[in-house]
């Protein structure tokens, strides 16, 4: 029998750990080593080993475990890091802390998921209100696949703009409203001074997909003409004007989207002959970080920056 192996032991109920022991756990998961672990948190070693054994014990399993020369954590050591990391900033810094947040000073990175189709319509004018209100304060964008559970441990973005057509139990508002039109090539004979329903069955049409799906307006579109021609599939919106340029199919597209890219790829832009369910784009954020005060004033830059457009003439005004 190894008698190093710790014995086992029922899971104990909260009311019997001892906390203090957290911060311990923190310092050996991160260095590794029990003489430089209680060097980082001012103790003895033999303080630091008799306390990687009330954890062994407490845990029932090694945590740290000797290979050749060095120790290593065991999978449940790796395991406990995230959540015990968690743990700690949140009694540190939502708990022991009055929280503040100062965009003056602060060097914070914020990070926030979106498609790029989301994302055009507001993080331009997002990131010229941080460089004049917080110029140290960073953004980093991500894909929102990766961070649709944001109350995952492994959940990185601060915030999400979702569609509305997306289901989420996370605190969600709406940020802005966008409508749907239909963009050609510019050279393309086959439409006459506007658009007609007759346009839309006849000609080919650039669509997009997201996990098998299609917006709300292409769906509707499908049930009012059976019959259209899919030429082309596309995973992101921003594919679609380069699709329909220099060809003759037609696409729908976000208006404020449209509007920008219509120049450089030479489209021309028309409204729909049928009426189309507007796309709603949502705010979502984990409620863990309702009370941050760095979230809650990155939240209300993003709505200060909606309106912004509007203000400064700079695009359509957005439906809010």
């Amino acid at each position: 029998m190894n008698s190093s192996a710790p014995p086992t032991v029922k899971t104990p109920g909260l009311h019997r750990i001892d906390l203090n022991l957290l911060p311990l756990l923190a310092a050996l998961l991160e260095h590794r080593s029990v003489t430089r672990a209680a060097e980082a948190v001012g103790l003895t070693q033999p303080a630091m080993s008799n306390a990687l054994q009330r954890l062994r014990r407490t845990l029932g399993d090694d945590l740290l475990v000797r290979v050749g020369r060095h120790y290593v954590l065991t999978a449940r050591a790796k395991a406990l890091a995230g959540p015990v990391s968690l743990i700690l900033e949140t009694a540190t810094h939502q708990v022991l802390r009055p929280p503040s947040f100062d965009p003056v000073t602060s060097d914070r990175t914020f990070r926030i998921a979106a498609t790029s189709a989301t994302a055009l319509p507001v993080l331009p004018a997002l990131s010229s209100l941080l460089a004049v209100s917080a110029p140290g304060v960073r953004l980093r964008l991500e894909p929102p696949e990766g961070s649709r559970g944001l109350t995952g441990g492994d959940a990185t973005a601060d915030v999400t703009l979702l569609p509305d057509t997306v289901r989420t139990t996370l605190p969600r508002e709406r940020l802005y409203d966008e409508d749907w039109v239909v963009v050609a090539d510019a050279a393309n004979d086959q439409i006459g001074a506007t658009l007609t329903v007759d346009d839309l069955a006849r000609l080919p049409h650039v669509v997009f997909e997201w996990d098998g799906g299609r917006a709300g307006a292409q769906q509707a579109l499908a049930l009012l003409l059976p019959d259209l021609v899919v030429q082309c599939v596309v995973f992101e919106f921003l594919m679609i004007p380069s699709m329909v340029s220099g060809t003759p199919m037609i696409a729908l597209l976000q208006r404020r989207l449209a509007r920008r890219l219509a120049a450089q790829h030479g489209l021309r832009v028309m409204e729909s002959p049928v009426p189309l369910p507007p796309l709603g784009i949502d705010l979502v954020w984990n409620p863990r970080t309702a009370g941050d005060p760095g979230c809650i004033w990155l939240r209300k830059q993003l709505r200060r920056a909606i309106h912004q457009r509007c203000d400064d003439g700079r695009d359509e005004c957005f439906s809010l």
